[in-house]
């Protein structure tokens, strides 16, 4: 989300988000919980049944695409703005963005 604040809020490319790959579930049976992964969205209900199903602390982790922008039911023109001015200074995957941006609002027009 830091990524996203720094573009959309601010118009600033992304600076300094990236960590680390952490295998977020691996680390959660390391500590003792059930841990599950969610790669494919087609996977996500049998999953979490079972990570429902199990007894005491339960970490789910779900992969995403980082070029997939988390919009708001109403993004502000400002937001549009902002976002177009980091991509413009090169923010990393600004072509995938674009590219998932106009999927959606083809999707939204279907």
């Amino acid at each position: 989300m830091i990524r996203w604040e720094q573009m959309v809020f601010l118009g600033n490319p992304e600076y300094a988000c990236d960590l680390t790959p952490i295998d977020f579930a691996a680390a959660a049976r390391a500590f003792g919980a059930a841990g599950f992964t969610i790669e494919d969205p087609r996977r996500c209900g049998p999953i979490l049944d079972e990570a429902l199903a199990t007894k005491g602390p339960v970490v789910i982790e779900a992969v995403v695409d980082p070029n997939e922008p988390p919009q708001p039911p109403r993004i502000k023109g400002r937001q549009v703005a902002h976002l177009a001015e980091a991509l413009a200074k090169g923010s990393p995957g600004g072509s995938k963005i674009i590219a998932n941006v106009l999927r959606q609002k083809v999707r939204e027009l279907l």
